[in-house]
């Protein structure tokens, strides 16, 4: 499994998710990490830090990553 593909795919659908659920979600614990490699890579996430001390992250869209169809590849 292609962790950073599916949280790629994740922030596509175009909701909102913590850290804790992408980890859930992905059956890993990098999603930090992995949110930190794709903001290098250009991706625009966005976080708001919540009343609880966790972060909430989502991806602002743009044209570039509109347009991109997820097949489900690794790269």
């Amino acid at each position: 499994i292609c962790i950073i593909a599916t949280i790629k795919a994740l922030f596509r659908t175009g909701k909102k998710f913590t850290a804790k659920a992408i980890n859930q979600l992905t059956g890993s614990n990098d999603a930090r990490k992995s949110i930190s490699a794709l903001r290098r890579e250009g991706w625009r996430i966005q976080d708001m830090r919540l009343p609880d001390g966790s972060k909430l992250y989502w991806l602002v869209e743009d044209d570039r990553q509109g347009m991109f169809d997820f097949k489900g590849y690794c790269s």
